[in-house]
């Protein structure tokens, strides 16, 4: 554990429940051990993806207990790399493209990549960070970039949302509410074996699976870290400078494109939508023609027009907020 690093934040019940503090790593174990199989099976629960230090305590505290709006410095020693897909047999390819990835670039980690089931339709492949990065603000930044790197190698696609700063993830066994499959981890040689049909019958009941001891080698994940580092700077520097001069981005991200091209993915439509939203925003594109654009999308993707509107809101608010803090920064 990083010194001082040692909070997250946990969610009881419905990712919309409240949160509260506790340290993160502890609890991680506790879940991934089987050590809070004693309490309700029944019930959700989630972490956040990202370890918090003074920071989010001080954060917390002047805001109600809250953890919103936090944009401040975070770390991370499990780095998810999470595959969702309509058919869970395609994630289940997809997780395999990706651990063999990973094993060739890190041979160290040969057997021992921690993967889970997530108890629905995809995978949580989750990354031993055994270089150490430091904390900093943009974390979670670098994160998504070093991320995106290594699922491009493999050839798939996943979901960066999980690398939004203040983003929860289902805890290890713990039941899915919809499916009533746990979230289960699934041993490496198990991974290239199991069918889709036999990992959701291994999904069925939680178990105290552990975490892996190996790590990888450390020298080549800093090569590949500080890379990210790099590719995030840059990405950095180009929206703020777009913030700054108003000039409008001409080159969309591609799941802002996608929700045009093909509607809104099941299983990403609040995010898609809350990101397509701060894009268009960035943009310039006024609150008015935010809603028009996107409003008919999210509704064709199954979400109710509260839902709707709620991640158009939230979209425009966040891209707002971003605006806001970079003036902030330049201003003489």
């Amino acid at each position: 554990m990083t010194t001082g690093f040692d909070a997250g934040a946990l969610v009881m019940g419905a990712p919309a429940s409240p949160r509260a503090l506790v340290r993160h790593a502890d609890l991680f174990a506790a879940y991934a051990n089987g050590l809070m199989l004693e309490r309700d099976e029944t019930r959700e629960a989630y972490l956040s993806h990202f370890a918090f230090g003074a920071e989010m305590k001080t954060h917390y505290a002047a805001n109600r207990n809250s953890v919103a709006n936090y944009a401040g410095p975070c770390w991370c020693r499990w780095l998810v790399l999470d595959i969702d897909r309509p058919d869970l047999a395609d994630a289940l390819a997809d997780a395999r493209k990706l651990v063999g990835v990973l094993y060739q670039r890190y041979p160290a980690l040969v057997g021992e990549v921690l993967v889970y089931f997530s108890g629905n339709k995809g995978f949580h492949v989750v990354l031993d960070l055994a270089h150490e990065p430091p904390p900093a603000e943009g974390f979670n930044r670098t994160a998504r970039a070093f991320a995106e790197a290594l699922a491009e190698a493999a050839g798939v696609s996943i979901d960066t949302g999980v690398y939004d700063v203040n983003r929860i993830v289902r805890l290890p066994n713990t039941r899915h509410p919809k499916t009533g499959r746990f979230k289960r981890r699934v041993f490496s040689e198990s991974l290239f074996q199991m069918s889709a049909a036999g990992i959701l019958e291994h999904a069925k009941h939680p178990a105290g699976d552990g975490l892996p001891t190996a790590r990888a080698s450390a020298a080549d994940m800093a090569r590949d870290w500080r890379a990210a580092e790099l590719a995030a700077a840059r990405v950095a520097e180009v929206r703020a400078e777009h913030r700054r001069t108003g000039t409008p981005d001409a080159r969309a991200p591609r799941d802002v494109l996608d929700v045009f091209r093909f509607g809104i993915a099941e299983g990403e439509r609040h995010k898609q939508l809350f990101r397509a939203a701060a894009w268009l925003t960035e943009q310039g594109a006024p609150p008015a023609l935010v809603s028009a654009l996107l409003t008919e999308p999210g509704c064709d993707s199954g979400l109710t027009p509260k839902d709707v509107a709620r991640q158009i809101a939230c979209g425009i608010a966040h891209a707002n907020q971003q605006s806001t803090n970079t003036k902030g920064e330049t201003a003489v």
